[in-house]
């Protein structure tokens, strides 16, 4: 009888330290940097925040309105926050476990780093994806942005992001250093762009490779950013009516809220898998010998612009503007609505810090996407930014190159 009983309690000891290993290695899971959190889910969202800026209290914000958003719907999802607004980078997730309220949860803390630096990028994303693998993925980018415009300092380069260091000193990317950190991520269902003026051609072109639809706006986004506790429910769903419920809803938040220094957004959803047939279009108008004299003898100031001092102009005019009326137009103009899929706009493009809503805009000058058209090359900085619109896939593709106004630096240097 003894006998059976020491059996008995060493299986019982045996089956009790199974379960305390197992508690403990659950324990381990949640502090752990490579497993935290780990959940199989059908959805993986990764928002990637530079916020070394004055936008770090609206980003604090924006995490707040994730989790009341997330709250509003049963999607199981993967959501992870790279925030990057002190000198140590943190990476949350929004553990939303059964029965009890999502907490913003710590995956682990990094060392000072440039989250502009296209190889911190890149390892950042790259890991998050290989900690949360799921069958459908989206980013978030959000911060400061310029759409393909190039800064004339090379540290200062930015199409996207903000960040400055202990010295003040500001740092950025270009839209092709955005490609290069995605180039080795899972095909995305969508990127997002919670920064200003990256509804642009260039991007959308430069991006297309990398995921299904583009969401951003052509102008400047307000500085609250997205209205994440609204949109959560349809961002998650990562499909084509979910986006475009996302769009209409940011559209909404702002038009009709009683700020009227608000209303000067705008919005769009584009196809990137229509880019292609895009760029085609335009480049057989740009073999037309009387456009190419159009586009240089264009005036700027006859176009709608999105934000003052920005080069940046409503490419669908711009098409309407240099086609001379030839058959090639209406290509182009059908491809262009196959590829913005949704595309809304207030009265006003922008405001000035004192409220004041400038450049007015109407359907007749919008089509959801911005594109830059170069004035003349009188400063370093018009050369330098010439010289950077000829490394874009767009000014190749599209048959800019056979332009003089867009190829003016190349036959400077020839």
């Amino acid at each position: 009888m003894k006998g059976i009983i020491k059996i008995v309690a060493a299986k019982a000891f045996l089956l009790f330290s199974m379960i305390i290993g197992l508690c403990l290695a659950s324990c381990e899971d949640l502090t752990d940097g490579n497993n935290a959190f780990k959940k199989k889910a059908h959805t993986t969202l990764l928002v990637y925040m530079v916020g070394q800026n004055d936008l770090s209290s609206y980003m604090e914000g924006n995490i707040n309105n994730m989790i009341i958003g997330y709250g509003k719907t049963d999607t199981m999802a993967n959501i992870l926050i790279y925030q990057d607004i002190s000198s140590s980078p943190t990476l949350y997730y929004l553990n939303k476990a059964s029965g009890s309220a999502i907490s913003k949860q710590t995956v682990r803390s990094y060392p000072d780093q440039l989250s502009v630096d296209p190889e911190v990028m890149k390892s950042v994303i790259n890991n998050i994806f290989e900690m949360y693998p799921a069958e459908k993925y989206g980013i978030i980018f959000s911060s400061h942005a310029d759409g393909s415009l190039f800064q004339p300092n090379i540290v200062q380069k930015r199409s996207f992001g903000v960040e400055e260091d202990s010295n003040k000193q500001v740092y950025g990317m270009n839209i092709q250093d955005i490609n290069n950190a995605l180039s080795d991520s899972p095909y995305l269902n969508f990127i997002l762009f919670d920064a200003c003026l990256m509804a642009n051609v260039e991007t959308a072109y430069e991006l297309r490779e990398r995921a299904h639809y583009l969401l951003a706006a052509p102008n400047s986004v307000p500085g609250e950013g997205f209205p994440y506790h609204r949109i959560m429910p349809d961002l998650l769903q990562m499909d084509e009516r979910g986006l475009e419920n996302v769009a209409e809803q940011y559209y909404d938040y702002f038009h009709s809220n009683s700020a009227r220094w608000d209303d000067f957004v705008a919005i769009s959803l584009t196809d990137l898998s229509k880019m292609d047939s895009l760029a085609e279009a335009v480049d057989s108008l740009c073999r037309v010998p009387a456009v190419q004299e159009r586009i240089e003898a264009l005036d700027n100031a006859g176009l709608q612009m999105y934000e003052r001092t920005k080069e940046l102009y409503d490419f669908g005019q711009w098409v309407d503007s240099v086609g001379c009326g030839h058959p090639q137009v209406a290509v182009v103009k059908e491809k262009l609505e196959e590829a913005v899929i949704y595309k809304e706009h207030s009265e006003y493009t922008m405001t000035d810090d004192w409220g004041n809503l400038l450049l007015p805009i109407t359907d007749a000058r919008f089509s959801g996407l911005n594109t830059f058209l170069p004035g003349k090359v009188d400063t370093t900085y018009d050369l330098l930014q010439h010289w950077y619109f000829t490394t874009l896939e767009w000014y190749r593709d599209a048959g800019l190159w056979r332009c003089l106004r867009y190829n003016e630096y190349e036959m400077l240097i020839q």
